[in-house]
């Protein structure tokens, strides 16, 4: 990892820094449309567990995250589901493909003062 050593921090850093970016945005994206395991979002399985429920995908959908080509094609499908709650259009899905972007998509998605569709109450 000669890319980070004239930085003069060590590159796990920079893995913790998004995480916590990504992190902090699913969990306002889930506090916005009323999921209550907010918390989900800081650990490291479970935040793909709240992106599907946050998707209103099936959980066995975590599955298709581990299987190459296939795990592209199901985050996109998925971010533009969320796109779609919170009122963006969904083609803005495909920006999960490009990592800096998707961070600045969740990010926007999570602080944005549209309107989200929250889930349907629990009978």
């Amino acid at each position: 990892m000669t890319f980070y050593r004239g930085a003069g921090f060590p590159p796990w850093t920079v893995f913790i820094f998004f995480h916590l970016v990504m992190a902090y945005a699913l969990w306002k994206m889930a506090e916005r449309l009323g999921e209550e395991s907010k918390w989900y979002a800081f650990v490291p399985v479970l935040n793909v567990v709240l992106l599907l429920k946050l998707a209103k995908r099936p959980i066995w959908w975590l599955v298709l995250f581990l299987l190459p080509i296939a795990n592209i094609v199901v985050l996109i499908v998925v971010t533009m589901d969320v796109c779609a709650r919170f009122g963006l259009n969904k083609w803005w899905g495909l920006l999960a493909v490009l990592s800096p972007f998707n961070l600045v998509l969740y990010l926007y998605m999570a602080l944005s003062e549209k309107t989200a569709q929250p889930a349907a109450p629990k009978a």
